[in-house]
C-alpha cells in the first residue's frame, strides 16, 4: 500500500472516537446538501413538466357579445396559437352530510383533442357521459366523493344530484385541500342544463412567441382592440402569472429554505474537518520536521493531509449520498402532494452523483489548503523546536480573573479555553451562526403567525354568506331575519378570497370590495397612507398585489379602474398589505353611485352575539338550513375560522420546514462543538496525566473540560442570538417579497418562546458536546496519559 495513503490511515484510526464525530457532521452536511439537489432537481423539472403538460392557457377574455366572434377566425391571428370557449360557473357541492363548499364547474368544448387547458383522466370515464362530471382528484382529500357518487350540487336555489362518472387530473390548478374547492368538468350540453346560463362567454387564449407576462400584456392589448372592432365588449380579462403553477411560490420557498439550511449545514461539517486537520497537523509537527530533515519534500507531506481528507470525504459520502438520493426523492414525493402534481423522475441524472460525489471529496479539501499550505510549510529548525501551545499570551490575558470571586476550575477553564484562539473563534461562530438560524427560524415562524393573527384581527365578523350574483339588499337579507345568535348583519358587494374576484372584478382582474367606509367589521392593517373617508375623490385603498397589477403608482396618484363597461379615475389613498388575492376597497356608496345604481349586493356578514366556536359553528349550521328554503344562489358559506384555516393550510408546510431545517444546523453546530472539545481534550492528554499525578480528581478534571464547553456555549449564544436580529429582518424581507409580492414585508415579530427554546436548547447541546468528550477525559489512566506523545 501507498505509504502515504498508510499514514492517513494510522492518523486518522488512532483516534476512531474523534474521527467518527467529523464523518458524522460531514456527512450530515453532504446529505443537507443533496437532499437539496435531489429535491431541487425532482421537484423544478417536474411541477413544470406537469403544469405545461396542460397546454397552459395566457389571457383569458369574458364577453356577453362573443356570439359576434367567428372563432375559426380569431384562431388565424397571427399571435394565436389556441384558442376556445372554456364556461365557467361558481357553485356549492356537498362534500359530506351538511357540510358544503365552493365548486368551479368547467363547461369543455372536447374532452377527446385538448388544444390548450388539458386534463387528463384517472379513473373512469376520459369523456364524461351526458349528464355527469368529471372531478379533480385533489378533491377526494376534502370529500366523501369518489367515482360513481352523485353529490348534491347547489345551483342557484336549486339542488340538483349529479353522478361522477370519472375522476381526473389538472396539474395548472391549485390545490383543492389547501383553498377548500372542488374543481368538475363536463360538456357543454351538461354544463347548460346543470347551470342554466348561456355558454360562450369565457374565451381562453393561448400566444405564440412569448416569453414573459409583460409580453402576454400587450398581446392582450391589441386583441382588445380587435374585439372593439367586432363590436365586442370585454367585461374584464385574467392573465394569470406567465407559465407559473398558481402555487409555484410555495415550492419556491420551501426550496429556498431547504438549499440555504443545507448549504450552510455542509459548510458547516467542512470546517469541523479543516479543524481536525489543523489539529492532527500541531500535533505532528515534529513529524513533519523529521519526514523534512531525511528527505521529504512538502508535497510530499501535503499529499499525506490529502489522502486523509480524501478518505473522510469518501467515507462520509459513501454513507450520505444514498441517504440524500433517498431522503431528496421523498422530500419531492411529499411536496408534490401537498401541491398536486405527479412526480415523472423516474431515475436521478448521472450529473447528480458526480456532483455529489466531487463535493465529498474536493470541498472539504478546497477549504482546508490554507491550513494544509501553513502547516507542510513550515521549516525543519521550527518544527523539531516545537514545544506545543504557548500558554504565556493566555495567561497574560487572564490575569484578571485571580482577582475575581470564582471557583478555581472556571478560572482554569477560563484561562484554558484562550490557549488556540482560532480554533476557539472558530468553534463559537459556528455554533453562534447554528443559534442564529435557529432562533431566525422561530421569529420567521412568529411572524407568520403575527400575519395569520393580523388576519383575525381583521375580520370582527363571524360568518359570512356570499352570492353567486348580486341581488337587491332586501332579498340578501329576508331569509335569515329568524336566525337567533346574531347581534349585527352588514352587507357589501365582493369581498376577500379568489371566488369573490370571480364575482366581482376590474377589467385587470382586481377583486372589488364595496363596504360602508365605517364599517366596524373589517379592520385592515394600512401600511402606507390611510383608510377611507368622505370625499369628492373617487377613493379607493389596494392591496399590495394590485399596486403590482396596475404598474406600482404611489400614493395619492390615480388609475383608471374599469368595471364592465364603466370607468373612473380613481385615486389611491392607502395600501395594505394582505395574503391575498389582489383587492381594491371603496366606499360603497361612492361605488354604488357609479356602477351600482340598484344598489345590489352579494355579502352578507354575521357578527354572532356569543362568538365562541361551538355557538358560532351552530349560527353556521342555522345559516345553512336558511339558505335550503330558500332560492339565493350561493357561492359559499364560510367561517372565519374555517378562512383562517384555509390560509394556515397554505403556510403550515413553511411553518414546518423552518423550524425541523434549523434545528437540523443547531445540531451539525453542536456536533462541531463537540468535535472540537474532543480536539482539545486530545491535545492535552498529557497534561490531564500530569494533573492527575499531582492529585486533580476525575471529577475535578470532568468539570474543568465541561466549564470549558460551557464557557464556549454561553459565548455562542450571547453572539448567535445578537445576529438572529438583522437575520431575522433579512429574512422577514425575504419571505414578504416571496409569499405577498415585489417590496412586500412580513413584519418582523421577537418569539418569546422560540428565543427561550433556543437558550434551553442550545444549553442542553452545549453541555452534551462538552460532557461527551469530559466524560471520555477521565477515563484514561494515569500512565497512558503521560506516555502519551
Amino acid at each position: 500500500m501507498n505509504i502515504k495513503l498508510l499514514k492517513a490511515i494510522r492518523d486518522l484510526s488512532s483516534n476512531p472516537k474523534r474521527t467518527l464525530v467529523v464523518i458524522v457532521a460531514l456527512m450530515i452536511g453532504i446529505w443537507g446538501l443533496g437532499t437539496v439537489q435531489v429535491s431541487y432537481t425532482i421537484l423544478m423539472k417536474d411541477l413544470s413538466a406537469n403544469y405545461q403538460s396542460t397546454i397552459p392557457l395566457h389571457i383569458v377574455f369574458y364577453s356577453t357579445d362573443f356570439d359576434k366572434l367567428n372563432l375559426e377566425e380569431f384562431r388565424k391571428q397571427s399571435e394565436i396559437e389556441a384558442a376556445e370557449f372554456r364556461d365557467f360557473s361558481l357553485h356549492r357541492i356537498e362534500v359530506q352530510p351538511g357540510v358544503w363548499i365552493p365548486l368551479w364547474l368547467y363547461g369543455v368544448d372536447n374532452f377527446e383533442d385538448f388544444k390548450l387547458a388539458k386534463v387528463f383522466q384517472q379513473e373512469g370515464d376520459i369523456v364524461p357521459k351526458a349528464g355527469t362530471i368529471l372531478v379533480e382528484r385533489d378533491g377526494k382529500k376534502v370529500s366523501d366523493i369518489v367515482l360513481g357518487s352523485m353529490p348534491k350540487i347547489r345551483v342557484g336555489g336549486k339542488i340538483i344530484r349529479v353522478p361522477v362518472s370519472g375522476i381526473c387530473f389538472d396539474p395548472a390548478q391549485a390545490p383543492a385541500t389547501q383553498d377548500a374547492f372542488i374543481y368538475a368538468y363536463t360538456d357543454k350540453q351538461t354544463y347548460k342544463q346543470i347551470t342554466g346560463l348561456p355558454l360562450n362567454q369565457r374565451l381562453i387564449v393561448r400566444l405564440k412567441n412569448v416569453n414573459s407576462e409583460d409580453d402576454v400584456g400587450k398581446v392582450s392589448t391589441s386583441l382588445e382592440k380587435y374585439f372593439i372592432d367586432k363590436s365586442i365588449i370585454i367585461s374584464s380579462v385574467e392573465i394569470p402569472k406567465f407559465n407559473e403553477h398558481p402555487h409555484q411560490w410555495q415550492l419556491n420557498t420551501l426550496l429556498f429554505l431547504i438549499g440555504a439550511i443545507g448549504f450552510l449545514a455542509f459548510i458547516m461539517g467542512a470546517v469541523l474537518v479543516s479543524q481536525l486537520v489543523k489539529a492532527i497537523m500541531a500535533s505532528q509537527i515534529k513529524q513533519i520536521g523529521i519526514l523534512k530533515s531525511v528527505g521529504a519534500s512538502q508535497f510530499q507531506i501535503f499529499k499525506i493531509y490529502i489522502f486523509m481528507l480524501l478518505i473522510i470525504g469518501a467515507l462520509a459520502g459513501v454513507a450520505a449520498i444514498p441517504l440524500s438520493i433517498k431522503s431528496g426523492t421523498v422530500f419531492a414525493y411529499f411536496i408534490a402532494g401537498k401541491l398536486n402534481f405527479d412526480i415523472l423522475t423516474t431515475s436521478i441524472p448521472l450529473e447528480i452523483y458526480s456532483h455529489l460525489i466531487l463535493i465529498s471529496l474536493l470541498l472539504p479539501a478546497i477549504l482546508t489548503i490554507s491550513i494544509l499550505i501553513k502547516g507542510t510549510g513550515i521549516s525543519v529548525k521550527d518544527a523539531i523546536s516545537d514545544y506545543g501551545i504557548s500558554q504565556s499570551s493566555a495567561k497574560n490575558r487572564m490575569l484578571f480573573l485571580q482577582k475575581m470571586k470564582l471557583p478555581e476550575h472556571f478560572k482554569l477553564a477560563l484561562r484554558n479555553s484562550q490557549r488556540n484562539l482560532s480554533r476557539l473563534m472558530v468553534t463559537i461562530f459556528a455554533m453562534a451562526f447554528g443559534v442564529a438560524i435557529f432562533n431566525t427560524g422561530f421569529n420567521v415562524r412568529k411572524s407568520l403567525w403575527v400575519l395569520l393573527s393580523g388576519y383575525k384581527e381583521e375580520m370582527h365578523y363571524d360568518v359570512q354568506v356570499v352570492l353567486n350574483n348580486p341581488v337587491e339588499k332586501d332579498s340578501a337579507l329576508y331569509s335569515f331575519k329568524s336566525l337567533k345568535n346574531v347581534s349585527l348583519v352588514e352587507t357589501w358587494l365582493g369581498g376577500r378570497g379568489e371566488v369573490q374576484s370571480k364575482i366581482i372584478s376590474t377589467d385587470k382582474g382586481a377583486g372589488i370590495v364595496a363596504l360602508p367606509r365605517d364599517s366596524k367589521l373589517l379592520n385592515l392593517k394600512i401600511r402606507e397612507g390611510r383608510w377611507l373617508t368622505a370625499s369628492d375623490d373617487f377613493e379607493i385603498v389596494v392591496n399590495q398585489q394590485t399596486l403590482s397589477l396596475y404598474g406600482n403608482p404611489k400614493i395619492g396618484s390615480t388609475i383608471k379602474m374599469i368595471v364592465g363597461s364603466k370607468d373612473v379615475n380613481a385615486k389611491i389613498v392607502g395600501v395594505t398589505q394582505q395574503f391575498e388575492r389582489a383587492k381594491i376597497y371603496v366606499d360603497i356608496n361612492q361605488y354604488d353611485s357609479l356602477f351600482n345604481t340598484n344598489h345590489y349586493v352579494n355579502t352578507i356578514s354575521f357578527v354572532a352575539k356569543d362568538n365562541n366556536y361551538e355557538k358560532v359553528i351552530e349560527l353556521k349550521k342555522s345559516i345553512e338550513k336558511a339558505i335550503e328554503l330558500s332560492n339565493l344562489d350561493i357561492a359559499y358559506v364560510m367561517s372565519q375560522a374555517e378562512r383562517m384555516k384555509i390560509i394556515y393550510d397554505h403556510l403550515d408546510i413553511i411553518l414546518t420546514i423552518i423550524i425541523f431545517l434549523s434545528f437540523l444546523v443547531l445540531i451539525v453546530s453542536a456536533i462541531g462543538m463537540a468535535s472540537a472539545t474532543g480536539i482539545n481534550i486530545w491535545e492535552r492528554t498529557r497534561e490531564i496525566g500530569v494533573m492527575r499525578s499531582i492529585g486533580a480528581t476525575p471529577k475535578k478534571i470532568y468539570s474543568i473540560f465541561v466549564s470549558e464547553g460551557m464557557i464556549t456555549c454561553i459565548m455562542s449564544i450571547f453572539i448567535g442570538l445578537v445576529f438572529s436580529y438583522p437575520l431575522s429582518r433579512l429574512a422577514a424581507l425575504f419571505f414578504g417579497n416571496l409569499m405577498l409580492g415585489k417590496d412586500a414585508k412580513l413584519e418582523y415579530a421577537f418569539s418569546l418562546s422560540g428565543f427561550l427554546i433556543t437558550i434551553l436548547v442550545t444549553v442542553l447541546f452545549g453541555w452534551l458536546a462538552s460532557r461527551v468528550p469530559a466524560r471520555s477525559a477521565i477515563k484514561v489512566s494515569t500512565r497512558e496519559a503521560l506516555s502519551y506523545e
